[in-house]
């Protein structure tokens, strides 16, 4: 039989384009040759889009420890995560150099995650390989708060983190916005980061829109990104960027949506299309109602309503769906639950956190860096 070394080289590479990022990082010292292909940009891409075949799930969750420190714990587990299916789950041990209790992901793309507190760090991770990068200052934000009442001051809700297809490049996009003394805003601006350069840019585009919080609603999703907000101080309205026209647009919501300020909204995507979710924000028993986006016949946006779950007990507010009948849920004790939308049926998954502290997305292995030099090489 012949050895590894005495295959062709392009037979190596096919074995090796199979194994997970984990395994290469450890075969990095077995050859130079070796080192250098699991450093060169179309290795990883080939790499990746092998990868696309085993997905995984990426969970993060706030946990308590023996010592009474709270912490984030970000996890792996394998799907599918079926309601008859064993948990294989991973804990990631992450470098972290800061306190990132409150810190929660915004924007996954290529096994890439942005991960940010909305003040003023921005970082971005590969968890398959424990790289992490800190994005250089903003250009926008200022420095220090004011210790004058009637001075300026600026504060971000929205950062979104993508992938540009067409530069072939990873983008931040954050909106800054601004105030002076009691309450006079300004119009926000928009600064960009390209992962190639490694550098924040101002780029001059309106903004449709003002982000507030919804539990688990930020995506990106097939270059757009997607935040909840308002528009005009009193519609609720979708607000979304495109990653590769960085323009700003926005999306109406369900008319029955409006004057419902005491419920939430989550979004999610179910077999590539987008899907939004009603549902009371207290009770132990609750509704969800779910709609899904689509387009009129003036090829406008429409939304219809496709599924309503429950009334169900003891849980908090949908996750994400890890299939195309299952959805992942968090239980109002702290809990993950899978939900057969079909079947109706529930399992707990054995895992804990605090409550309303869960945040989780479909996963792929990669060995993509997080830093500039060679990102805009990838082709996918």
């Amino acid at each position: 039989m012949a050895s590894l070394g005495n295959l062709p080289d392009g037979v190596i590479i096919e074995i090796l384009s199979r194994l997970p990022p984990e395994s290469l990082l450890r075969f990095k010292c077995v050859r130079k040759s070796w080192y250098a292909l699991f450093n060169d940009p179309k290795f990883k891409a080939k790499h990746f889009s092998t990868s696309l075949q085993h997905k995984h799930l990426l969970l993060k969750r706030l946990v308590t420890k023996d010592s009474g420190k709270k912490e984030n714990i970000f996890s792996i587990l394998k799907l599918p995560l079926s309601i008859h299916s064993s948990l294989s789950i991973s804990d990631i041990d992450l470098p972290f150099h800061e306190d990132f209790r409150f810190f929660e992901i915004h924007g996954h793309s290529h096994g890439l995650l942005c991960l940010t507190d909305l003040r003023k760090d921005i970082f971005l991770c590969n968890p398959s390989t424990r790289e992490f990068h800190q994005l250089p200052p903003s250009i926008l934000l200022l420095t220090e708060p004011s210790a004058e009442p009637d001075d300026y001051d600026s504060s971000t809700n929205a950062v979104g983190f993508g992938y540009d297809s067409k530069s072939r490049d990873f983008k931040v996009v954050r909106v800054v916005d601004f105030v002076e003394g009691p309450g006079y805003f300004y119009p926000p601006k928009v600064e960009v980061y390209d992962l190639s350069t490694e550098r924040w840019r101002e780029i001059q585009t309106p903004v449709s829109g003002h982000v507030f919080w919804a539990p688990c609603f930020e995506v990106f999703h097939e270059g757009t990104y997607y935040w909840w907000a308002d528009a005009d101080g009193n519609t609720e309205i979708i607000l979304t960027f495109d990653m590769s026209e960085e323009v700003f647009g926005q999306i109406p919501v369900p008319e029955s949506f409006q004057g419902t300020g005491d419920w939430y909204r989550s979004l999610g995507v179910l077999d590539g299309r987008i899907v939004l979710f009603h549902y009371p924000s207290r009770g132990d028993e609750r509704r969800f109602d779910m709609w899904e986006m689509g387009k009129d016949e003036s090829g406008g946006v429409s939304w219809s309503k496709v599924l309503t779950i429950g009334p169900v007990s003891g849980i908090e507010k949908p996750l994400l769906f890890i299939s195309s009948e299952e959805l992942l849920m968090e239980g109002n004790g702290g809990q993950l639950i899978v939900y057969n939308i079909r079947s109706e049926e529930v399992k707990e998954v054995p895992i804990k956190g605090s409550p309303g502290r869960f945040q989780g997305t479909a996963f792929v292995k990669s060995l993509l860096s997080v830093k500039g030099g060679d990102s805009i090489n990838y082709e996918f």
